[in-house]
């Protein structure tokens, strides 16, 4: 019970952190990893529940043209990462990562269900997101939709996304949240995961909360 508290403590403090810089931090996701940025927020005895919820209801599309909804994931575990295909800042690392946690779960993993919920709906096709969770790991479920219909999700997430810049190959650069989101039972927000922890911690962390 310690460590758990401990962790939603750090979850906690990471989150104030993230808020005092816009929460998404979205420059920061394709430039921290490369520059070997890390986090380090402070924890505090406070147990007092965060200020506001995150995550919420949302009806989008999956990588193979089928409707989903969170009710389909609404009995078990999620991890959520927003992100983009063309992304080569920290969605690959986040969404590795991700992956590497899940298979150290064993079978403890299949009780949690990962979702690439893309902020680039103008380029990310249900067949372009196919071909990319393909390459992730076979479970990665990927999510699209209208513009109004991942704008609400990203706000109910606290995510903040929008094209920053052009590559020199035309390629959109955009700002987006870079944490891995953790929901419980019933779309529960759980805690907070810097998409930087390495694979182990990752899934020690995931694995506490896993009644």
């Amino acid at each position: 019970m310690r460590a758990l508290r401990r962790l939603r403590l750090t979850a906690r403090a990471a989150l104030t952190t993230a808020l005092a810089l816009g929460f998404a931090g979205g420059v920061w996701a394709h430039g921290a990893e490369r520059q070997g940025a890390t986090v380090a927020p402070t924890t505090t005895e406070d147990d007092t529940p965060f200020p506001f919820e995150i995550g919420g209801p949302f009806a989008l599309v999956d990588h193979t043209g089928t409707p989903r909804t969170d009710a389909d994931f609404g009995d078990g575990y999620m991890l959520v990462f927003f992100g983009y295909t063309s992304c080569d800042g920290i969605c690959p690392v986040g969404l590795q990562r991700m992956a590497e946690a899940l298979d150290r779960l064993g079978a403890a993993g299949a009780r949690v269900q990962p979702l690439f919920i893309t902020v680039d709906p103008e380029n990310d096709t249900p067949a372009a997101i196919a071909t990319y969770v393909a390459a992730v790991h076979p479970r990665l479920i990927g999510l699209t939709g209208s513009i109004d219909q991942l704008d609400r999700v990203a706000k109910a997430y606290r995510v903040r996304a929008q094209p920053i810049a052009r590559a020199a190959d035309g390629r959109i650069i955009m700002s987006h949240g870079t944490y891995v989101y953790l929901m419980g039972p019933g779309g529960a927000f759980l805690t907070l995961l810097p998409p930087i922890l390495d694979a182990a911690t990752m899934a020690a962390t995931i694995r506490r909360y896993l009644l």
